[in-house]
């Protein structure tokens, strides 16, 4: 199993204007590789509406044409439009870029033949998109250190330090995170093997609390997001009264026009971005201590195969508020990403996952199967055997019982539909009146 570990960086002053640099360049040359290769279909497009073979006409350029091409213009004088100032950071980071542009565009054609018509490259801005890298080579991390090429050893902060082990990497990825410098690598761990001695658990993840387990341990919600709310509309109530400000000199502000901000806004702006950073960060916390010790203690952990884009799908109407807090406090929990990160932690402790359908694991007993709808209620009462339990607690007793409808998440196997095993059959006159309208359709 490849997994990615990464660490936060302590860099020096001068290795920070480095790493500025080298997202400078890697920022450059996306751009300038996207404008040439969207030159480049134009003409292309030209001579095919002209009756040009598609074989015979010109061809868009590759990541290695246009490095070439790149590699010619380093040599070049500023007033010849050469770009020798690119010698200052390694080959490696505009290479990676026109690698990465390269797989956006192959994303973004696999999108046109599926019929989908978004996700076209577009062009990076400094303000607009954080700061990364990718170096690739003889990568040593040793005594605390990463050794980067033509930047030389950084430090990691004390916390980080011994997460990503000793050893010789082939790339690394250096990303800016609000003031912060980070680094990842990809790093090869086998997977335990499995322990039957361990107990088996179902998981129904939900708002108020993160997780209720059939043994009727629970893990708490940390509401990142609630906790931070009062500052966070502070930083946002500052950024609009400077913006408003801004447009009582200046004008109102048109679309398309380039307006250099304030230092005061600018202020404000990294304030609010540093709050809502800190907000993920308190729920990625909790999510990774809360998921490992799951993957440490369980041997066989099922979980509801849920689909998060519909359940937090935007409402329109009446109650669109009602919806709009309900998703808000979903995202904010962070419940969807719970069986995505036992996917990779559950093989790595020597456990497995499941999934199982999720119609009805709330609202039916867990003692004697009969149907019954609780609700709003936190607790469960069943009207026909008179057991009451927890809401939750008994959503996962009914998930540890049920039958799983995939295997886990990472293997192979048949997977069935969501709600495929409950959906009710259609009754006999619809389904007369469906091969009614095939046969016309046929004629």
């Amino acid at each position: 199993m490849i997994l990615a570990r990464r660490a936060t960086l302590r860099p020096s002053p001068e290795q920070a204007r480095a790493f500025g640099r080298a997202c400078g360049v890697t920022r450059w040359a996306w751009n300038w590789g996207l404008s040439r290769k969207i030159e480049a279909w134009k003409v292309r497009s030209a001579a095919i509406d002209a009756g040009v073979a598609k074989a015979d006409a010109p061809k868009v350029p590759t990541a290695i044409d246009l490095h070439r091409e790149l590699n010619l213009l380093k040599k070049l004088a500023p007033e010849n439009g050469g770009v020798p100032w690119m010698y200052e950071v390694s080959k490696c980071a505009p290479q990676e870029a026109l690698r990465d542009l390269d797989e956006a565009f192959g994303h973004f054609f696999r999108r046109v033949k599926a019929g989908e018509t978004s996700g076209f490259p577009r062009f990076k801005a400094k303000g607009r998109n954080p700061g990364h890298f990718r170096l690739t080579g003889t990568i040593k991390v040793r005594d605390g250190r990463i050794h980067l090429p033509r930047i030389g050893a950084v430090r990691f902060m004390p916390g980080d330090r011994g997460y990503i082990p000793d050893g010789t990497y082939a790339q690394a990825s250096v990303v800016e995170d609000h003031g912060r410098w980070c680094v990842s690598v990809r790093l090869e761990v086998k997977e335990a093997t499995t322990d039957a001695t361990r107990p088996t658990a179902g998981i129904d993840v939900g708002v108020r609390e993160l997780a209720h387990l059939s043994d009727g341990r629970v893990i708490p919600n940390p509401r990142a997001l609630a906790r931070e709310s009062k500052r966070l509309r502070r930083a946002r109530l500052s950024i609009s009264r400077k913006r408003r400000a801004a447009d009582k000199r200046h004008g109102p502000w048109k679309k398309g026009e380039r307006r250099e901000e304030s230092k005061r806004l600018q202020r404000a702006r990294r304030r609010s971005a540093r709050l809502e950073s800190r907000v993920a960060h308190i729920r990625a916390d909790a999510l990774h201590k809360a998921t490992t010790w799951v993957a440490r203690t369980y041997s066989i952990v099922k979980v509801e195969d849920l689909a998060g884009r519909n359940m937090t799908r935007r409402a329109h109407g009446k109650g669109r508020a009602a919806k709009a807090g309900l998703n808000r406090a979903i995202l904010d929990s962070g419940m969807l990403r719970v069986r995505s990160l036992l996917t990779y932690k559950m093989p790595l402790h020597g456990g497995r996952l499941d999934a199982v359908p999720p119609p009805y694991t709330s609202q039916t007993c867990s003692r004697c199967g009969v149907r019954n709808d609780p609700g709003s209620s936190k607790i469960y009462k069943c009207a026909d055997c008179g057991l009451v339990i927890d809401r939750d607690e008994n959503a996962s007793l009914n998930i540890l019982a049920a039958a799983s409808c995939t295997a886990a998440p990472t293997g192979s196997g048949p997977k069935v539909r969501r709600g495929a095993a409950v959906r009710p059959k259609a009754k006999a006159g619809r389904q007369a009146a469906t091969i009614r309208q095939s046969k016309r359709e046929m004629q």
